[in-house]
């Protein structure tokens, strides 16, 4: 039996524990002179391990690892069958001479995993209104008795604009405390209850969503939007690109109702960057709409703006008889463009004249006029009742207990998001009056809420990953000085990235942008590191390789030490080469592994790739193949390249100490089989990829990738010695564009056993190098999911979202970016 403790980065930890594998013949040790022969015999198929370890433990020689008595035969030295005889000439894993005395031979059987420790999580950690080509969402709910509801997500640097992106939704009471996660719901959800989710149905009977995307985990799809207010128990989401309302009721019911705004009928007209403001009545039969309008990509005047969906326009859906759709139900009063010209809606800044909305207590609708500079009011019949002048009122909430009227002050831009203001308006029309003010930091006032559950009115304002907490005291605004979101820079924001240090039993995280964070495997203990870049490799002696020096999909190879100083070489210099990637999620690059002497290997480029190799000393490695690349007009140079044609869709890299190279690449060998349960599943379908295991000597790709990354059997190399598919996911499918940002990393230990991670299947696959697996691990689970002691205590290891995996002699640790 064997204990290998699994550790999750988002981290997850898992311990892989020894099974119940017996021996029909113990493990016996014969000299023969330099060598010792290794000799016993299982009693059953199961997977073996045989190494070399000193007195504490640390492994000198990884000798042998695979399965016995498997179809398919166990990978060298091992022989196909039970019995089996392996011998030790002596040397450590660097082919040294070691002495013998102090060391022993240990034979283990039968892996097994367990739930090992979290490390660097934090319920805190997200981005509530941000997401591409689109004003910030409002992400926060206040319910009657304080309790907010926060929706965020990982900061994921998300781009395109397909609207499937990972919105998670957690609940704080009154005083911001994380209480628990909402949705993705938690796995304990009986199947009935997961309104909105998709469910498998796998033979083990666990709560299995499909997944709708390739680029992030996203199960549901109730909009990008959130009501302020809890409308009679239920957080209202609003879907701009479907025209729905969805009403969530959070009683435990999970009970979800959709209102199509308009039916496919009326031919709504509005672009993709817009997102259509709503507010409720308070007896909850009417919904209103505004900046709902067919603006266009640029607009320059009036008449570029569709007439039958005009901009300043509000409308009404009757919430109790939805199916007529909503209806025209009044017009803000626009200047004569031709006598007083005014800004005009484009695809930068996102708005139209109509912003902001909300709903007194008496039913009056008060929207912010960007066009205008005032908020006007309208009386439940549609008739306009006043008009309060004040800058720029991007958002509005009012008091239905006292009346106060709180503004979200944001000038229009097409450039950069100007910072915003916070004001208080006493009175309505010509008698109006600031009452207080409060100037807001970065992009914060994307989203407002209002708790008057106490004495004192709380608004609850969110921007980017910043969530703000303002008292409202009468004639002053004021902030108690906390950051509620993203308060812990050592927790991670998102899991890119990752690779173990195994001689010190560290983890190295990235984010796909330029945060990195460490740390120990054993204890958890950790945080960011001051190094800055995309993605790394440890090498020999725990040095450091960093793609980039500073952060980004370009620069050379970067070399730093434990303690994080510099690590030139022999030039006097720590940086050498040249590395290239891609823009998109962050920054998101195919990936590099350095093997036991020092090279690095890099795959160069965006969607039409290349394996570059470049010795310890710095120097790019001759191979018999190379590879063009355009410099300049007519500017050409011609690279060696271990792997030619390297599709972007794919490319994460590691290498053994055999010098093979493993390279994952899109796509499945033909015959694959999916595993039960989702044999109808398109994300399985869409999203696979397969890792080649390569001689050192590299290989040609059979058709050249094209420029977008197909072309060709995308598995059809020269030289490949085994494939091992099932590694997910990789982008593509249900992604804005051709998206190949999504490369899982897989890793390959001492003992040539590869640990790859699905996150189609929420697991990950341990298995030999000749391909036969050792073991598969892992269930789907929310964050509440944090062990056998937590709320959520089922399955053993949950995985929400599994990117990376990677491996010591002590641990498995997994990188979940839910």
């Amino acid at each position: 039996m064997r204990t290998l403790p699994v550790v999750a980065a988002f981290l997850a930890a898992s311990v892989a524990v020894h099974g119940a594998a017996k021996f029909a013949t113990p493990p016996a040790i014969e000299r023969d002179g330099a060598q010792v022969r290794i000799s016993f015999a299982l009693s059953e198929r199961a997977d073996v391990e045989v190494a070399v370890v000193d007195g504490a433990g640390r492994v000198v020689r990884h000798l042998a690892a695979g399965v016995l008595g498997a179809d398919r035969p166990p990978p060298p030295p091992l022989a196909p069958g039970l019995a089996q005889q392996i011998v030790w000439d002596g040397c450590d894993d660097r082919g040294q001479k070691v002495d013998a005395a102090g060391l022993k031979v240990r034979v283990r059987a039968g892996m097994s995993v367990r739930f090992g420790r979290i490390i660097g999580a934090s319920p805190r950690t997200g981005n509530v209104t941000d997401q591409p080509y689109r004003a910030p969402v409002n992400g926060l709910t206040a319910a009657p008795d304080g309790s907010l509801y926060v929706k965020l997500m990982s900061s994921v640097g998300s781009h395109g604009n397909s609207g499937l992106w990972p919105w998670q939704v957690r609940l704080f009471d009154s005083a911001g405390n994380y209480v628990r996660t909402i949705l993705p719901y938690p796995p304990s959800t009986p199947r009935e209850k997961a309104s909105g989710f998709v469910l498998l149905d796998t033979p083990d009977g666990a709560f299995t969503p499909a997944n709708q995307n390739s680029l992030y985990p996203v199960f549901y799809d109730f909009g990008d939007e959130v009501l302020p207010r809890l409308e009679r128990g239920q957080i209202v989401f609003v879907n701009t690109r479907a025209r729905t309302l969805s009403f969530f009721r959070v009683d435990g019911s999970n009970e979800l109702r959709t209102v199509r705004v308009w039916p496919a009928s009326a031919k709504a007209n509005c672009p993709a960057w817009l997102n259509m403001q709503v507010a409720i009545s308070p007896d909850g039969r009417y919904a209103y709409i505004s900046n709902f309008a067919g603006t266009p990509y640029d607009g320059k005047k009036p008449q570029d703006i569709d007439p039958a969906w005009p901009q300043g326009r509000i409308y009404r859906l009757d919430l109790h008889n939805p199916d007529g759709g909503a209806v025209r139900w009044a017009d803000l009063q626009l200047p004569d463009f031709s006598v007083r010209k005014y800004w005009m809606p484009s695809a930068w800044d996102k708005k139209t004249a109509a912003a902001g909305i909300d709903v007194d207590a008496a039913g009056n609708v008060l929207v912010g006029d960007l066009v205008n500079q005032q908020v006007a009011e309208f009386a439940p019949d549609g008739r306009l009742m006043s008009v309060t002048p004040v800058d720029w009122p991007d958002k509005v909430i009012v008091s239905r207990r006292t009346g106060a009227l709180y503004v979200i002050c944001r000038a229009v831009s097409r450039g950069a998001l100007p910072p915003a203001k916070l004001v208080k308006i006493a009175g309505r029309g010509d008698g109006a009056r600031v009452a207080a003010a409060l100037n807001l930091p970065d992009r914060v006032g994307g989203a407002i809420a209002l708790d008057e559950s106490g004495n004192v009115p709380v608004l609850w304002l969110a921007g980017g990953g910043r969530l703000l907490r303002v008292e409202d005291r009468g004639d002053q605004l004021l902030g108690d000085g906390r950051e509620y979101l993203n308060d812990d820079p050592d927790a991670i924001a998102f899991v890119g990235y990752m690779d173990v240090d195994r001689e010190a039993e560290l983890v190295y995280v990235t984010s796909s942008g330029t945060s990195v964070w460490r740390y120990e495997g054993a204890s958890g203990r950790g945080g960011l590191l001051p190094i800055k870049t995309v993605d790394l490799a440890i090498g020999p002696g725990g040095i450091i390789h960093t793609w980039g020096d500073k952060g980004g999909y370009q620069g050379p190879v970067a070399r730093y030490t434990r303690d994080l100083k510099p690590a030139p070489l022999g030039s006097g210099s720590h940086t050498y080469g040249e590395l290239y990637g891609r823009a998109g999620r962050g920054y998101s690059v195919c990936g590099m592994d350095v093997d036991s002497r020092g090279r690095v290997y890099a795959v160069w480029g965006t969607n039409a790739c290349h394996l570059r190799v470049y010795d310890a000393e710095g120097n790019l490695v001759e191979f018999d193949r190379r590879i063009r690349l355009r410099e300049g007009p007519g500017r050409d140079s011609l690279v060696p390249a271990a792997v030619d044609y390297v599709s972007g869709y794919g490319g994460s890299v590691r290498v053994d100490d055999g010098g093979n190279i493993y390279l994952l690449q899109r796509g499945l060998p033909r015959g694959t089989l999916p595993p039960p349960g989702y044999e109808k599943d398109e994300a399985w379908r869409s999203c696979m990829g397969t890792i080649l295991k390569i001689g050192p000597e590299g290989a040609s790709r059979a058709v050249p990738v094209d420029e977008g990354g197909g072309g060709g059997d995308p598995l059809a190399y020269s030289n490949v010695l085994c494939m091992y598919p099932g590694c997910a996911p990789i982008s593509g499918w249900r992604c804005d564009g051709a998206c190949a940002c999504t490369k899982p990393r897989f890793d390959v230990d001492g003992f040539g056993r590869l640990y790859i991670p699905n996150a189609i299947t929420f697991s990950v696959s341990v298995r030999d190098n000749a391909g036969n697996e050792i073991i598969s691990f892992g269930h789907y689970g929310n964050f509440d999911c944090q062990g056998p002691d937590s709320r959520e205590s089922r399955p053993e290891i949950p995985l929400g979202w599994p990117v990376t995996a990677g491996a010591s002699d002590r641990f498995i640790y997994v990188g979940d970016c839910l």
